[in-house]
């Protein structure tokens, strides 16, 4: 059992790494200071790499989500 902990706690670590590059390999929004007050905003829109890198950075976020979950549950 203390194997599949550690392989598990391998397996969140890569993720986590992962997730650190796609963030990091973004590209910003600088569209100005209009947005911050509720401009046109188009952040579910996106398209191109750009809309692939989000996607899989959302799926990735809620795959480290869900591994602290179980990986707190599973010292219980």
């Amino acid at each position: 059992m203390e194997i599949l902990h550690t392989l598990f706690v391998i397996g969140y670590v890569l993720i986590a790494a992962l997730l650190v590059y796609l963030v990091l390999n973004q590209e910003p929004k600088t569209t100005g200071a209009g947005d911050l007050l509720g401009g046109s905003g188009d952040l579910f829109s996106a398209r191109g790499v750009t809309g692939g890198l989000y996607r899989l950075t959302v799926v990735l976020g809620a795959v480290f989500v869900l591994g602290a979950l179980i990986l707190g549950i599973w010292r219980i």
